[in-house]
């Protein structure tokens, strides 16, 4: 079946990838978030989203739950990370979402997504993190949380210490994170790593990167399309307009 699957997509490019949405910083009472709520609709209208992430930060201030903010999402399946805003009411999220803790993975078609919670017991999540990497099978292995390793805003640094000799020994091409409330695309050591907090709280300058590969102060959504063999990923703000895309290929295709 794989091999049939991987015939028909070099028949037909796109034909089999799957389309995720993202959205970080976003569960605010703002016009930002209702126009990026807004783009997400639009975009699943017009070509089928089959999961939603988010990067963290799902309400403010305090992280209680706000079911208006929820519908007015595309009905499909959403994943979270949570973020320093959502600690507060941890609890009331992770029984909302019927999560066990705020740290888990998802395989979603070509892709697993490593969800790790930035706010408390990072170096216990190491160890389940190392284990996760190891074990997986999917072809694209993605980091999502809410701290961003690298970024054009306030990174982490000592999470960076912690977490990036794992990506790197496991094949992570891709780290999605939020916090810093904007969009950015840093490459360093190979991975790409997107902030993607411009969901719909108020907006953080960027500050110049060398390592940049591109940035906007707008509020927007991210999206990515993964089959076996590629990943692209891209943002769009409340308009529609293309902020940024990239393109990522298996090395041992």
């Amino acid at each position: 079946m794989r091999l049939l699957a991987l015939l028909l997509s070099l028949l037909l490019p796109g034909a089999w990838a799957q389309r995720l949405g993202v959205i970080g910083d976003w569960g605010s009472s703002t016009p930002g978030r209702a126009q990026a709520a807004a783009l997400l609709r639009q975009e699943h209208a017009q070509r089928p989203l089959m999961a939603l992430l988010t990067t963290g930060d799902n309400f403010y201030p305090k992280g209680e739950v706000v079911e208006g903010f929820l519908r007015q999402l595309p009905p499909v399946p959403l994943y979270p990370a949570f973020g320093n805003h959502d600690a507060p009411s941890l609890g009331a999220q992770l029984r909302r979402f019927r999560l066990e803790r705020p740290y888990y993975r998802v395989r979603l078609g070509a892709g697993e997504f490593f969800f790790f919670y930035t706010e408390a017991g990072v170096r216990e999540q190491r160890e389940w993190l190392a284990q996760a990497l190891a074990s997986s099978q999917a072809p694209w292995k993605v980091l999502v949380l809410h701290r961003p390793l690298y970024s054009m805003g306030w990174p982490s640094p000592s999470l960076r210490a912690l977490l990036e000799p794992l990506l790197l020994g496991h094949g992570v091409r891709l780290v999605l994170a939020g916090h810093d409330h904007h969009y950015a695309r840093i490459l360093a050591k190979g991975i790409q790593h997107v902030t993607t907090g411009g969901g719909g709280a108020r907006l953080y300058p960027v500050f110049p990167k060398p390592m940049a590969q591109a940035w906007a102060v707008a509020h927007h959504a991210f999206f990515l399309e993964v089959d076996e063999r590629s990943l692209v990923g891209y943002a769009l703000d409340t308009e529609g307009r293309l902020l940024d895309r990239f393109a990522l290929r298996q090395e041992n295709p």
